[in-house]
């Protein structure tokens, strides 16, 4: 008998990435650390602040090579054509670190990759109990604006409702697909297991229209509006990005750094290919798959709505 999962849709992917999500936990998050990283001074702030130029460019790696049609999801095709036109909320952005937001910068600095990310949103928390953890506040009275949109947000994401708002906020229309971000930041980290599985469940609640990716620490999820839950189709290289005891990103060439090093593909449900290597009855097949699940999620959702009409 198979066990039902609860965010991820295959049983062995979950497993494995909540054990991973407790160790995390157990390492970095509990409450000492937490504590250590508020009052513990780095540059201009705190080592909860820390972060660093490139340290996750691996997923602008990832990214060019969705939108260069190098990785197909097996119904799908692929997937930067689901994700053409989308909207990048980044959780938990070091805001007050360096320049600040940095590698939220290095995505809105991507000049390819500004073609089909249409807005980018860097978020923090403002922390009450220490004057200089105030992060918003400190940002909003010492320093620059960004030139990409900003947001504050609540410590723990798991209301759906107030997701919804926040995506709604940054995105065209309720079908338009939305990338997340949390690396190195506070749900992949500070959460416990069912903290984070219930912020995963918000997450899915509170789109359930839209195309997401999710980089959520070294793991790359996806879901269209055909499927409930995430499917996790790749990780990234974990000595680089969401390395804690060196900062690896600062020595690597990233002008010689390969995709391919980036990523290990869960080949349950991508493949990697150049677009010419993509047949073009493959191709027609999953833009077909594709833009039926977008019909089906509006018609989903209009049905929705009319009925809301109706029973008012």
């Amino acid at each position: 008998m198979v066990a039902e999962t609860t965010i991820i849709e295959n049983e062995e992917d979950e497993k494995r990435v909540l054990e991973n999500h407790a160790f995390e936990k157990l390492r970095f998050g509990l409450a000492n650390h937490i504590h250590y990283y508020k009052v513990k001074k780095t540059k201009n702030t705190v080592v909860e602040q820390r972060s660093g130029r490139k340290r996750l460019y691996d997923h602008n790696l990832i990214l060019r090579s969705m939108f260069r049609n190098r990785i197909l999801h097996h119904k799908y095709g692929s997937i930067g054509r689901l994700l053409d036109g989308a909207s990048f909320i980044d959780f938990g952005s070091a805001i007050l670190y360096e320049e600040g937001a940095v590698t939220v910068r290095d995505l809105y600095e991507d000049q390819f990759l500004a073609r089909y990310i249409k807005k980018i949103v860097a978020t923090d928390i403002n922390d009450p109990e220490y004057d200089h953890t105030r992060y918003i506040e400190i940002h909003f009275t010492e320093r620059d604006p960004f030139p990409f949109a900003f947001n504050e947000i609540p410590y723990r994401l798991d209301d759906p409702s107030y997701i919804r708002i926040l995506t709604k906020l940054y995105t065209p229309n309720e079908f338009s697909p939305v990338i997340f971000r949390s690396t190195n930041s506070g749900p992949d980290l500070f959460y416990t297991v069912e903290e984070m599985k219930e912020h995963f469940r918000s997450v899915l609640d509170a789109n359930p229209h839209r195309t997401i990716l999710y980089f959520f620490n070294r793991y790359i999820f996806f879901r269209t509006p055909c499927e409930s839950k995430f499917q996790l189709i790749g990780t990234i290289d974990e000595k680089v990005g969401v390395n804690h005891s060196f900062s690896a990103w600062r020595y690597v060439d990233w002008n010689k750094r390969e995709f391919a090093e980036a990523i290990d593909p869960n080949f349950r449900y991508i493949r990697i290919a150049d677009e010419r290597n993509e047949s073009k009855a493959d191709r027609i097949d999953a833009m077909i798959s594709g833009y039926s699940c977008q019909i089906q999620a509006k018609m989903k959702f209009y049905r929705h709505k009319f009925t809301k009409t109706m029973t008012k």
